[in-house]
Formats: structure tokens, sequence, C-alpha cells
């Protein structure tokens, strides 16, 4: 007996020592701030979960450790100690950063949103990473309200004006994006970036460019497990790929996708609540009536989680094709195994169940089909 427990000390031991236990200290200064109130630190700890700690503001200063591993986001709130019941819904004051190994001050009046929060290299980098992505997202966040305004109105040529407006923003704001993640290879900022921003539908054919440049010590984080995890998925419907999958389809009975082996199937993933997917179906019609006789199907793979939600939206949209879903909306097996976060997305599978297309839309959809199927 003593023999097994001391097994188990060990083993518990190696596994304490085989994770990283990285210290952080952070001191603060809000001279202003007033009485009563506390800091909360929100992050990610040295096993990899997220928790909270707080300390109190004592004559405008506090101090907070504690262990994490690698960099990941943090956040630091300053809160009342007692809440102030005249408001419903007061307005937080926090500010994120990226907490890791080292030491940070923290230094500012009586506001944690507007402090100054210094102290390692990741932090330095989220910094510039702010700084060269703020100016054209600031600018973005004013067309989208005045895009809003005009829809409100219903001024379509306002919206449409915005909407030219916008394109050069957006452009500027994905190369400033892909700028600093190519430059930054050894930096968790920028692998959170292409976690963030590169990630709701991932093409293996061209992700590897913002994949394969970061350092083996980045992608042992947890957010390089993550973005390596989804990467696998993605590339199970890489094209070239052969898939097969079994769902319940829109009668109860289970359907299984290589049933339909000596077909072209176009696989479709959509919600009742998309409004994207929605717009497409008249463009998925219009190909199901051209090709339906000429060895083609389609097989819609819904992400809601209520029937009939679901049902009434297949009725209204006309579509005839075969439905499948487990009403578990993107915690779906198939969205779980493919890892699909996003939609629409679909993939068309030949005869033998090889992915030989990928995300086709609107006109795409009718002269991809017809260059497989004559």
């Amino acid at each position: 007996m003593k023999l097994k427990t001391s097994l188990a000390v060990l083993l518990a031991l190696s596994v304490s020592a085989g994770m990283a236990q990285d210290k952080f200290e952070i001191s603060g200064k809000l001279p202003s701030a007033g009485k009563d109130k506390k800091v909360i630190l929100s992050y990610v700890n040295s096993a990899g979960k997220s928790v909270k700690d707080s300390a109190l503001l004592k004559n405008g200063t506090f101090s907070i450790s504690g262990t994490t591993a690698f960099a990941n986001r943090a956040y630091l709130e300053l809160q009342p100690l007692k809440r102030d019941t005249t408001k419903r819904w007061p307005k937080p004051d926090f500010q994120e950063f990226y907490l890791e190994k080292g030491k940070y001050a923290v230094k500012g009046a009586d506001s944690m949103s507007t402090a100054s929060i210094s102290g390692t290299k990741s932090q330095a980098e989220y910094l510039q990473y702010q700084q060269e992505i703020g100016v054209p997202h600031k600018e973005y966040q004013k067309l989208t309200a005045r895009f809003m305004k005009a829809r409100s109105a219903k001024d379509s040529v306002e919206m449409k004006k915005i909407s030219a407006e916008a394109k050069p923003v957006m452009a500027r704001m994905e190369a400033n994006l892909d700028s600093f993640i190519f430059s930054h290879p050894d930096s968790y900022v920028a692998l959170d970036a292409v976690n963030d921003n590169k990630t709701m539908v991932i093409d293996p054919a061209t992700f590897d460019r913002y994949y394969t440049p970061f350092s083996k010590r980045i992608m042992a984080s947890f957010s390089g497990k993550k973005l390596t995890a989804k990467y696998e998925k993605a590339k199970q419907i890489a094209i070239g790929k052969t898939v097969d999958f079994t769902q319940t389809d829109d009668k109860g009975q289970e359907f299984k996708l290589s049933s339909l082996r000596g077909k072209y199937v176009l696989v479709d993933f959509w919600a009742s609540w998309c409004v994207p997917c929605r717009a497409e179906n008249p463009n998925l019609l219009k190909a199901y009536k051209q090709f339906k006789d000429k060895n083609f199907e389609i097989v819609g793979v819904s992400l809601d989680e209520t029937k009939a939600a679901w049902l009434n939206a297949v009725k209204y949209d006309g579509m005839p094709w075969i439905q499948v879903s487990d009403l578990k909306g993107f915690k779906s097996d198939i969205a779980v195994k493919y890892g699909i976060t996003a939609i629409p997305q679909n993939f068309l599978v030949n005869p033998e169940g090889v992915i030989i297309a990928k995300d086709l839309r609107g006109e795409d959809v009718d002269k991809k089909l017809a260059s497989f199927i004559k």
C-alpha cells in the first residue's frame, strides 16, 4: 500500500514538474481611483485553466502575483467593493493585456481602462499590434456605425456608398494584420491573431503560410495546440480527401453519406438563423433543378438546435434535397469532427466520395458543377 502511495506521489510530482510554472508579479498605482475598490485579474493559470484572483486597492496601490504558462490574454478590472444599485448596467472599467512570466507595472490615475500596462516582451508586442491595427479598425467602426444608420433609414444609395468606402479600409486592416503576423514568428500575440482572424474557415491549400512560420516554442503553448487541433480537423475536408458521416434526416431516419456513392454530392452546412446561408439557398435550388437528373444530389447539414426552426426554414425556402441534423448547433457531431465553426460552408464530393471543390457560392455553383457533370 505504501509503495502504491509513493508511486502516486512521484507521478504527481513528475506531472507537476513537466508543467510550466511561470511566476508573474503585477504592481499597480491608481492614486485617484478612490476608496473601497478592488482589482480583479482574469487569466490563464499554469494548468491552462481560466481563473480569477483579486486584490484590494489600498492607498491607490495594489499587487497580485501567481503562476501562468506561456503568454495568454488576461484582463485587469477595477471594481467597487459594493455594487452601485442605482445603475442597472454599470460600465466595466477593465483593460486587456498579455500575461506571462515577469514583472508588470500598472500606472494610471482613476481608471484601469486608461492605465498603462508594461513589463514583458509579449505585452510590448501586444501594444505594437494594437497600434498597427487600431487606426484602420477605428475607421471601419465609424463606417459600420454610418452603415447601420443608413440601413435603419433604408437609404440604399448611402449604404452602397459606405460599402464602397469600406473596401480599401478592410484591405488595409488585412494588410496590417498579415504584416504583423509574418514579421513575428516567435510571438504569442501573432499566434492569437491567427487564431482569431484566420481560422473561421480554414482552407488547407492556403493556410500553411500562416501556420508553418511559428517557432516550436510558440506552438507548444495552449494557443499553439489549439491552432494545431483546428488545422488537423480542417485537413479532413481538404480537396482530395474521402469523407463519410452518419446523421439523422428530417424524417428521423439514419442517413449515411456513402449511401450516395456513384453521385456528385454537395454537402452544405447551414442553419435557419444564418442570413448568408439563407441567401445562398436560391442559388443551390437553381443548381439542384439543373443537375438533379444528372447524377447530382445535395445534402443539407443543419446546425440548428430546434427542430421546428430547422424544418420551417426548409419548407419556407423550398429545399427539396436531403436534410440532416442532430440539433446540437456547432456542437453537432459533424461540425466538431470537421472543425466547422462558421457557416455557410460546403464541399463537393465526386462519385467516389472524394472532395473535389469547396465553398461554392452564387454562380460558381453552376459553373463548377457544369465542369464535372456533362
